[in-house]
This record gives C-alpha cells, sequence and structure tokens, in this order.
C-alpha cells in the first residue's frame, strides 16, 4: 500500500435535461474539463467523490477500486487519524461541477433528523440519511432562486398582479402568513394552480416592464406548463452571483438553481425533497413540512485571501471548506492532516511528493491522502488553478462525533 502520493480519479458525468449543451462554437464546460467533443448531450453533473452510484474511480490503484471501497480498505491512511477518531469511515463531503442552462427544481434537502426518517420510510427516492448543506461558487455568472424573500416583498408582488390576488386571498395574516401562501401553493386544486399560472403568464406578456422574477417565471411557465412551482418563484429571493461569489445553502431551506457553472461542495448526500418544475418524483407535503420559513438572503461568501492567489471559503458545518488556488509560480502546499480532492480547473500543473510526481493536465481529478505531508507545484502554463475540497475542515470542526 502506497499512500505517499496522490492518485488520479474518475468521477461520474450526469446528463440531466437541464444541463450544458453547449453552443455554436463553445463546448459545454464540464465536457471541456474532461477533454470531450460536444455530442448533442446536456452536461449537467461532474461527481467527485465516494458516494454511489457514481463514486469515483481509482485507476492507478491497483485493481482499480471506486474510492468508496478505496476508503474502507484503508481508512486512517486516506482519511486522516482525526477524522477517523471521530467516527467518519467514509469521504464526508461530494464535491461537485453543475452547469445549467434550464432551472432546476424547485427543491430543498432534508436535515439529519429528516434524512432518517425518510430513509427508512422511503430508501428509493431517500436513498441515504444524512444532511446536506452545500456550497456552490460560481464560475461563471450564476442565477438561482434561494431562501424565501420577505413576507411583504412577496405581497407586492402578489398584489400587483391580478390573477395571483384572488388565487391567496383569505390568508391569515401576521407571521403564518408565508407559511400558508407557499402552502397554497402545493395544496390548491390542479385547475386553481393551472387557471392562476395562464393568466399570469397572459398578464405578464402584456407588461412593458417586467422584473426579474416576472421574466423567469414567464421562462419556467414555457418549460412546464401547469406546474405549481412556477408559482413559487415568486417567495423566493432571485440572485445573481459573479465568478467568486458563493452562496451557502443550510438543510431545510428552499432554492432551485437557474442558469450558469458552480463549484458544488455538500456533505455526503444525494437527498432531494422536489415540489416543482422537474419531471422526477416530488414530494411536495414532505417539503412543506420540513421548511424553516424564514426570510432574508442566504449566506452569500465572497471567501478569504489566505496567501496571495489562495482564497478559501469557511461554511458552518463540519464536513468540508473550499480552497481555489491560482499558480503563478512554484509553491509547497501543506497538507492539512485530513484527506483533500483536487480538480485542476485551468492549465496544467506539475505535482510532485517525496515519492511521487505527474504533470496533471486541466479537468484532472486527484485524491489527496492524509498521509501525504505537502505537495509541491509548479504551473507548467501562464494561467494554472486548483479548487481543492478538504475533509473535516468546516467551522464546526472539531467536536468529535459531530461529522456523520
Amino acid at each position: 500500500m502506497n499512500v505517499n502520493r496522490l492518485y488520479r480519479l474518475t468521477g461520474g458525468v450526469c446528463h440531466h435535461d437541464w444541463g450544458d449543451r453547449g453552443a455554436p462554437g463553445r463546448v459545454p464546460l464540464i465536457a471541456q474539463l474532461l477533454g470531450r467533443h460536444a455530442d448533442g448531450r446536456p452536461f449537467a453533473e461532474l461527481w467527485m467523490g465516494a458516494l454511489p452510484p457514481l463514486a469515483a474511480g481509482v485507476p492507478d490503484w491497483p485493481g482499480a477500486p471506486t474510492l468508496d471501497v478505496l476508503i474502507q480498505q484503508h481508512p486512517q491512511a486516506l482519511l486522516g487519524p482525526a477524522l477517523t477518531a471521530s467516527g467518519v469511515a467514509t469521504l464526508p463531503f461530494l464535491l461537485k461541477i453543475l452547469s445549467c442552462s434550464q432551472p432546476l427544481s424547485i427543491q430543498a434537502h432534508p436535515d439529519r433528523v429528516h434524512a432518517a426518517e425518510l430513509h427508512a420510510h422511503d430508501p428509493a427516492n431517500y436513498p441515504d440519511a444524512n444532511h446536506k448543506p452545500e456550497i456552490a461558487v460560481a464560475l461563471t455568472p450564476f442565477v438561482a432562486l434561494a431562501g424565501f424573500r420577505t413576507a411583504a416583498a412577496v405581497q407586492a408582488d402578489l398584489e400587483r398582479i391580478p390573477a395571483l390576488a384572488p388565487f391567496f386571498a383569505g390568508l391569515t395574516g401576521g407571521p403564518e402568513w408565508l407559511r400558508e401562501a407557499y402552502g397554497r401553493v402545493f395544496t390548491a386544486s390542479a385547475g386553481a394552480v393551472a387557471a392562476a399560472g395562464r393568466d399570469t403568464a397572459v398578464h405578464l406578456a402584456a407588461s412593458v416592464q417586467r422584473t426579474g422574477h416576472e421574466d423567469l417565471f414567464r421562462r419556467c411557465v414555457a418549460l412546464f406548463p401547469d406546474d405549481r412551482g412556477a408559482l413559487s418563484i415568486f417567495f423566493l429571493n432571485l440572485l445573481n452571483l459573479q465568478p467568486g461569489e458563493a452562496i451557502y445553502l443550510p438543510p431545510n431551506e428552499p432554492h432551485a438553481y437557474v442558469e450558469g457553472t458552480v463549484v458544488e461542495c455538500m456533505a455526503a448526500s444525494d437527498n432531494v425533497v422536489r415540489a416543482g418544475l422537474t419531471r422526477k418524483f416530488v414530494d411536495a407535503k414532505v417539503l412543506l413540512r420540513l421548511l424553516t420559513y424564514r426570510s432574508g438572503l442566504p449566506l452569500r461568501l465572497h471567501g478569504t485571501l489566505t496567501a496571495p492567489g489562495v482564497r478559501r471559503y469557511r461554511v458552518p458545518t463540519p464536513e468540508f471548506d473550499l480552497e481555489f488556488r491560482d499558480m503563478h509560480g512554484p509553491a509547497v502546499v501543506p497538507a492539512e492532516s485530513c484527506l483533500s480532492l483536487l480538480l485542476i480547473l485551468e492549465g496544467d500543473v506539475h505535482l510532485a511528493t517525496p515519492e511521487w510526481e505527474w504533470i496533471a493536465p486541466r479537468g484532472s481529478i486527484l485524491l489527496w491522502p492524509a498521509a501525504v505531508p505537502f505537495v509541491r507545484v509548479t504551473p507548467r502554463s501562464a494561467t494554472a488553478r486548483w479548487v481543492r475540497a478538504i475533509a473535516g475542515s468546516g467551522t464546526l470542526a472539531g467536536s468529535a462525533g459531530s461529522l456523520p
């Protein structure tokens, strides 16, 4: 067993309908990273982690196991003693590239209590018992819906649009208004929802000036006619992120990514509670039950410059944080006594440990075992950049047993 070097990984690609199909003269970003040609399919997600069903392969390890199997065989050398001493037995995060050209579903991720309950009762749709807090760092201009707007902002939109005022009439005022109004979107009859959606679309088509929420509503109605999720757009914050900006999404908060490409990192889970704007399984009753109904903007992060060219995104969950490193010359990068995953976003990089070296081209995914104390990096091109997900380094780390 040689854990004194880095190992190449092969990630898994998802071709969901909402993914990036590219454009004339532009290959989808995920396809670019992997050195693939555009083939007409949407490139939606690149998974990098140990989570089935798309656990990364480790082709340079004898027998080419998947990463989840390899960690089971060598937990301390790969994860590190700090994580294994706290009861962690697998990679606690999942790293992704997500690239969308159409809106994703209206959704939320359950906390640990809800996840355990859902997994026990419906393992086919909720495949694990873990929570799923996540960060999304924009690589391109990125549009997202995330978290509830204030009740006053929602009410102003609903009262301004003639078709929506009667649909939401008769609700109790006060602190429960948001819960009741959002619940009506998913409990009213299908006919009432369809009529409100169609009448709203007709009204907005005749409007000379439209808000961002109204434009997105029209887009979603065209993609998903009569879908309840379209009405929920008026309840959520519409965010525009520039490259380098990030949002952190805790469990039990509604969101939907709309357009653009991000690096995502999340606790190792594939639990998604969907309620609209999708042809997949929806579970609106569960979504309404688990939401917090907090109003306000999500936590927006710009990262902290910890060294020249190094930006760290620390998140309020113990499973991970992220590092983006722009490389302009040789450097020695220390480990943090725990496993890391690297993705080379730009350029070619020479990587070396005392027992190993390799020139990693753009798109390389690498496993950095905890047993490797440092890596020497030397960019081989004018522009070189990586993103590094570091296990067990989030801001709640350090309390034994806090990780799943």
